[in-house]
């Protein structure tokens, strides 16, 4: 019940520490502006209040350009169109019409009509779910379908098995189970080219502190060494430790969506027909490749007395829920930051007097164009 809500928490940790590791270097410039009497640490304010605001307007950054992400995908679907590689809108493959009817009773069944299937030629046994907010597909591998064609002891059971199972996948995208992953994949492709930024911009701090005299040099050894050791160190607890934990408990968690899915695509077609379709995948079932998915006897042991449902299947009250929260969490999380990082007054002075500032930018853009 509670597994995606749980799911996209964990989401969020690791988006958290992913903002650890973008400040490192905000860190690493820091430290030597930070004094120790007595073993306390203190700085002076000025320096406290630009790290601050370095931070919450890296975090806004960030979560900016993820909500240009979304939107951009949202609008062209890029990401489902580079995850589709190798697979072929099953009308195209010879010999695979007699996938139009049960496809069309499934996407009725389940009220949705937008939904593509493809095949994958892949020997693998196997099918997914791919959607972004704006494309959603269904895939079977010929594996799957030639697997249920030498398993199955007749034509009709046959294509009720591979019913079942694209009714399993059309559950995951009614529910938007693709949100966490999503999320993921989104947060750190923006965390790698935001990173890249804060380097570059680390790097020209340190090629204007070169020229200070005396401790010019100085300076950026320490800087140099201290973002190396903070980078280090925070990467790899975020790769080793973190991000394994999430992974460790993502996939205990992601079992119930799997009974889930089950469960409404029994609905949709009879617990009969999905527990047939499921014994013929064998002890660990398809998607062998992920641990994630219980194993065949418990998940036939839940389906196989449920009683076809003449309503049409829905998201559940808590999966509608939490795909709302999924999806309004960033605008606010992003308004936030904003007004702690003064985006909003930066804005309003830009306004009042533009001409000058863009002198400034102008003026610093040529300084650094000297240096490099």
């Amino acid at each position: 019940m509670f597994a995606k809500p749980f799911s996209l928490v964990l989401v969020y940790i690791l988006t958290i520490f992913n903002m650890l590791i973008l400040t490192s270097p905000i860190i690493a410039a820091a430290i030597p502006f930070v004094s120790i009497n007595g073993g306390v640490i203190s700085m002076d304010y000025d320096t406290y209040y630009h790290i601050k605001f370095a931070f919450f307007f890296t975090a806004f950054l960030v979560s900016f350009l993820m909500l240009v992400y979304l939107l951009l995908d949202f609008l062209f679907g890029f990401s489902v169109r580079a995850s589709l590689k190798g697979c072929t809108r099953y009308e195209k493959v010879k010999d695979y019409d007699f996938l139009t009817d049960i496809f069309n009773q499934v996407k009725k069944k389940f009220g949705e009509k937008n939904v593509r299937l493809y095949v994958k030629n892949s020997d693998e046994i196997n099918a997914y779910a791919i959607s972004s907010l704006g494309t959603r597909a269904i895939v079977v591998t010929r594996g799957l379908v030639d697997h249920y064609l030498v398993s199955s002891p007749d034509p009709k059971m046959f294509l009720y098995a591979l019913r079942s199972v694209i009714g399993h996948e059309m559950s995951h995208l009614i529910n938007k189970d693709f949100l966490p992953t999503f999320l993921i994949i989104v947060n750190q492709k923006i965390t790698n080219f935001v990173s890249g930024m804060l380097y570059f911009l680390f790097s020209l701090g340190m090629g204007v502190a070169r020229y200070v005299p005396y401790i010019g040099n100085q300076t950026v050894r320490i800087m140099s060494w201290s973002y190396t050791l903070l980078n280090l160190a925070i990467t790899a607890f975020n790769r080793l430790i973190v991000y394994n934990i999430y992974e460790f408990l993502r996939r205990g968690v992601m079992r119930f969506v799997e009974y889930r899915c089950d469960r409404q695509s029994a609905k949709a077609f009879g617990g009969s027909s999905m527990a047939q379709a499921l014994s013929m995948l064998g002890e660990s079932g398809y998607f062998t490749l992920f641990s994630t998915h219980p194993g065949t006897k418990s998940r036939m042991n839940k389906v196989k007395d449920i009683k076809i449902s003449d309503e049409i299947i829905r998201p559940g009250f808590l999966d509608g829920l939490t795909n709302y929260f999924a999806l309004m969490f960033l605008p606010i999380i992003c308004l936030f930051l904003a007004k702690q990082a003064g985006v909003d007054l930066m804005a309003r002075e830009y306004l009042r007097n533009h001409a000058m500032i863009n002198r400034k930018i102008s003026t610093l853009w040529h300084l650094i164009s000297k240096f490099f």
